[in-house]
């Protein structure tokens, strides 16, 4: 259980960067996290619809006991897709969804039974799905985009 609230610490840290960042001037959210590379806006938006999705199609359903049914997409369409509501929604708006869905993923894998937690499930493809490794491939996926926005803000200081 320890590595449980330890994976959902890395994963709450998310919600404290996007915190921060609701502390920035507008320009920051506008602002290419590197040349021809995504605004910060997008990166934000991005991760959200993520989540939105593993959410809906994936931790919602475990915690229900229901079959999973996130299945592979097609990566750059969704990422386009996600840039583009991101741009069409408040900064204040696209920084409250992205904490609220990402505390809701917490919250649903928090009440958890630890077999659900430590179960693998099969996805409408036939791959496996788990949350820990969930959590591991998101947290890392986190870091590297938080990595980016940091590096972001070292260049504009």
């Amino acid at each position: 259980m320890e590595e449980k609230a330890q994976l959902l610490q890395q994963f709450h840290n998310w919600v404290n960067f996007v915190h921060m960042l609701e502390d920035r001037e507008t320009a920051l959210w506008n602002t290419p996290i590197a040349e021809e590379k995504w605004a910060v806006r997008d990166v934000v938006s991005h991760i959200m619809h993520w989540d939105m999705y593993f959410l809906n199609e994936a931790i919602v359903k475990i915690a229900h006991n229901q079959p999973v049914t996130s299945k592979h997409l097609d990566y750059d369409e969704f990422n386009e897709q996600a840039c583009e509501l991101g741009r069409k929604i408040s900064l204040t708006k696209l920084a409250e969804q992205t904490i609220e869905v990402r505390k809701q993923i917490i919250e649903h894998i928090t009440s958890m039974t630890e077999e659900q937690y430590d179960g693998i499930y099969m996805d409408e493809d036939g791959n496996n799905f788990g949350i820990v490794a969930f959590l591991q491939d998101f947290i890392e996926h986190d870091q590297h985009h938080m990595k980016q926005i940091m590096n972001l803000l070292k260049q504009l200081t």
